[in-house]
């Protein structure tokens, strides 16, 4: 029976220890300065190597249609 008791406690402690964490990171994530929605990028990736293959039909991000060239 203690024996019960302990493993009861023990895991009564963890996970009591487990809220505690999730509580206090909520906290600190709450407490940031980017608001939801408008995150900013904290790294500045290389751009695309040449090769990378690109699309050659539809539309571009400002809508208008993108022409494709042959003898690129």
């Amino acid at each position: 029976m203690t024996r019960t008791l302990l493993v009861a406690a023990i895991a009564a402690v963890a996970a009591a220890a487990a809220i505690a964490a999730n509580v206090l990171l909520l906290g600190r994530a709450a407490a940031s300065n980017d608001p939801v929605g408008q995150l900013t990028s904290r790294v500045h990736l290389p751009a695309a190597p040449a090769w990378t293959v690109r699309p050659v039909a539809g539309h571009s991000r400002e809508g208008h249609a993108h022409e494709s060239h042959a003898d690129d």
